[in-house]
């Protein structure tokens, strides 16, 4: 601080060679400068605050979470509900053993259900279900002179795991079936393509 013999001694030499304009040019630069300065410490408050609404809300969010650990119980919910879903999916150590299972399946339940001239082809799809999981396209023709279609539903129904009916044509002047079929697997290896 300046002691106040100092300020008496400076305020009096300025009074003595200021003139009435410059005194109050001084004036205002002083207004200036301590708005100036007002302004500053408003925004240095304002960034203040800010910070400090950001961690009570950081705060109220542990608080949170340590107070409800329901988070955890739907976590469980949902891998439980994963598994069930998973459950019904074919699965192999490899694409093409999958494709075997698949075309067994759907060959088995053609001839269960009385068709002939059955011819089934099982391709992957190009994109993946997940991490290990595929999605195998599944194709049938076949002749159903009887009208046995029906019986074929329920013969793949009774399969070990799911399949899908996506498209289905019978045409009855000739018995031709056409059937597509989807199903989902897990592969445990990815065949690599060569």
């Amino acid at each position: 601080m300046i002691a106040p013999e100092q300020r008496a001694r400076w305020v009096a030499q300025l009074q003595e060679q200021a003139t009435p304009r410059a005194l109050i040019g001084l004036g205002v630069l002083i207004v200036i400068v301590v708005f100036w300065a007002l302004g500053e410490m408003s925004a240095s408050v304002t960034s203040l605050r800010q910070n400090v609404e950001e961690l009570e809300r950081a705060r109220r969010l542990e608080l949170s979470l340590l107070n409800d650990q329901g988070w955890l119980d739907q976590a469980g919910d949902l891998q439980t509900r994963l598994d069930q879903s998973q459950s019904v999916f074919w699965e192999g150590a490899t694409n093409g053993i999958v494709a075997a299972q698949l075309q067994g399946a759907v060959e088995r339940a053609a001839r269960n259900a009385n068709l002939t001239r059955v011819r089934v082809n099982v391709t992957p799809t190009p994109e993946p279900l997940g991490a290990q999981a595929s999605l195998f396209e599944i194709s049938m023709t076949a002749r159903d002179t009887d009208g046995q279609f029906l019986a074929l539903f329920q013969e793949l129904s009774r399969t070990e795991r799911q399949l899908v009916i996506t498209r289905f044509n019978w045409r009855r002047s000739n018995g031709a079936l056409d059937i597509r079929l989807q199903a989902p697997a897990r592969v445990s290896e990815q065949e690599t393509a060569s």
